[in-house]
C-alpha cells in the first residue's frame, strides 16, 4: 500500500472535502483524486461517495479511516526502529568479564545503557581463560579484562579503558611489619596467595627471584579464582597481589594495602573484541570508550 496515498485519504476523510485536502498537501485537486482512485483500485473497494456538493465515506472507507492513523503510526515506528537498529541505537550487545572485576567497568556500562536505552545489554561472568575464546568464537561481542591477560592473536583487538596498578593486600592484623610499601626481598619471605588464572609480569619476576634466592622461600600458593584469594587473605592465611580496584571493592574484613616498592605494577584495563565484528552496537560502545 502506498503510504502517501493513505495520508491523502486520511485528510480527505477528515475534511470531507477534496479541495481542502489538496490545499493541505499543496497539490492539485485532480492529482489528489487520481491518488485516491489508485488507492481504491489497489484495495479493491470504494472509499468515498462523491457528488457535486458532499464527500462521504463508504462503509469500507469508515473502516480504513478508523484504523489508518494507527497504521501510519505503526509504519513510522517500524522505520524508526529500523533506523535505530542501523545506527546501533537499538539491538543488543553481549559483554563478558570476570567475577569481581565488573566494578572496574560499571560506570562505562552505565553510560552506554543511558546513551542507548533501547540496546539490550547482557553481561556475564566468565573465568579469565574463557574470555578470549568467547570473543574469538563470537559468543560475546566484548570482554573486559587486563592487558597482560590478552593472548597474542591477530583476530583480536583491544582498546584501553583505563589504568590501574597491582598492590599487596593483607589482613589488617597480619603479622607483617607495617609500612606503605614492600620490597621484593620482603615479599619472598611471605606465602603469596594468587588466583591461578592471573599471570602478571610482576609474579613472574618474583618467581624468578625466588629461584635465584640463596634462602628458602615459602613460594606461591595458587587458588582457583580471585574470590578465593580474597577469602584466604581475609582469613589471615597469607598475602596476595591484586589490582587496586579489587582491594577497594572486594574485601569485607579490614585489610592493609602496600605498594610494591621495586617492581613495575602499572597495567591497562582493556576492552577486548574481534576485529571483524562490525556490529553497530559494538562500534558505538567502542566509540564511547574512545571519547
Amino acid at each position: 500500500m502506498d503510504l502517501q496515498s493513505l495520508r491523502y485519504f486520511q485528510f480527505v476523510a477528515m475534511y470531507r472535502n477534496f479541495s481542502k485536502a489538496s490545499e493541505h498537501f499543496y497539490i492539485g485537486q485532480s492529482a489528489l483524486s487520481r491518488q485516491i482512485a489508485n488507492l481504491e483500485k489497489e484495495l479493491g473497494v470504494q472509499l468515498f461517495i462523491r457528488d457535486t456538493r458532499n464527500v462521504q465515506l463508504t462503509s469500507a472507507g469508515e473502516v480504513l479511516y478508523a484504523e489508518c492513523d494507527l497504521l501510519l503510526r505503526h509504519h513510522e515506528l517500524v522505520f524508526r526502529m529500523l533506523e535505530a537498529a542501523k545506527s546501533g541505537a537499538a539491538g543488543q550487545i553481549s559483554i563478558a568479564t570476570v567475577s569481581n572485576f565488573g566494578t572496574a567497568f560499571t560506570n562505562l556500562v552505565q553510560k552506554f545503557t543511558t546513551t542507548y536505552p533501547e540496546v539490550k545489554t547482557r553481561i556475564d561472568d566468565l573465568p579469565f581463560p574463557q574470555l578470549s575464546d568467547s570473543i574469538l568464537h563470537g559468543v560475546y561481542d566484548l570482554a573486559f579484562t587486563l592487558d597482560f591477560e590478552v593472548p597474542a592473536n591477530d583476530d583480536l583487538a583491544q582498546v584501553t579503558i583505563g589504568q590501574d596498578d597491582l598492590v599487596v593486600v593483607m589482613r589488617e592484623d597480619y603479622p607483617f611489619p607495617p609500612g606503605e610499601s614492600i620490597t621484593t626481598a620482603q615479599l619472598l619471605t611471605q606465602r603469596l596467595i594468587m588466583p591461578r588464572h592471573v599471570d602478571p609480569p610482576v609474579l613472574r619476576t618474583l618467581q624468578l627471584a625466588a629461584r635465584n634466592s640463596a634462602e628458602p622461600t615459602p613460594g606461591v600458593s595458587f587458588v582457583p579464582n580471585t574470590p578465593t584469594a580474597v577469602l584466604r587473605v581475609e582469613l589471615g592465611f597469607g598475602i596476595s597481589i591484586l589490582p587496586r580496584f579489587i582491594s577497594d571493592t572486594a574485601f569485607q574484613a579490614p585489610i592493609r594495602v602496600c605498594e610494591l616498592a621495586d617492581l613495575e605494577t602499572r597495567f591497562d584495563l582493556v576492552a577486548l573484541y574481534r576485529k571483524d565484528n562490525r556490529q553497530q552496537t559494538l562500534l558505538n560502545f567502542l566509540s564511547l570508550i574512545r571519547n
